[in-house]
């Protein structure tokens, strides 16, 4: 396995695919911390590299709690949530396309990212409990998307 080490944080555990990725499928609660700041990769089915997210970016460290984020994510509802509105527009509408048979209905655009969500994406995250963490999370994000380690994410890449 290649070490990715950026500003002398190990964030291999993020593309380490000898462990397993967490699917969304499963209770965020048991894997999450629920204090300081993660940074998390995400990825699909077949291991393309897709997304790459921060969470627990609170003022205060006390504050701090990654985990409504990744609830979030898991929900599937678009409101509020830009990783939903790219898997909706991404995945989700294409297949609609594809299929050609949508019926409006109240929450059945958000139903069908849950399950998309569900079905086909898991993650992985690097925990970061320190005083500046929310700044350390950050930068790193930043410089993963913009390409620092040869690659980027297909949805939030620059």
């Amino acid at each position: 396995m290649t070490d990715y080490i950026l500003d002398g944080i190990d964030l291999s555990a993020l593309f380490d695919f000898s462990t397993n990725s967490i699917s969304f499928s499963e209770n965020p609660r048991h894997h999450i911390p629920d204090k300081g700041s993660i940074i998390y990769s995400i990825w699909d089915k077949n291991q393309q590299f897709i997304y790459i997210g921060i969470s627990g970016l609170q003022k205060s460290l006390k504050r701090r709690s990654p985990l409504s984020r990744m609830i979030s994510h898991a929900s599937g509802r678009r409101s509020g949530d830009q990783f939903c509105i790219y898997v909706h527009d991404f995945y989700v509408v294409p297949e609609l396309i594809n299929r050609g048979d949508y019926t409006p209905s109240n929450g059945f655009l958000d139903k069908l990212t849950k399950d998309f969500i569900h079905k086909n994406l898991s993650y992985r995250f690097v925990s970061i409990e320190t005083e500046n963490s929310d700044t350390i999370v950050r930068n790193l994000e930043n410089q993963i998307k913009s390409g620092v380690l040869e690659f980027s994410p297909t949805l939030n890449g620059i």
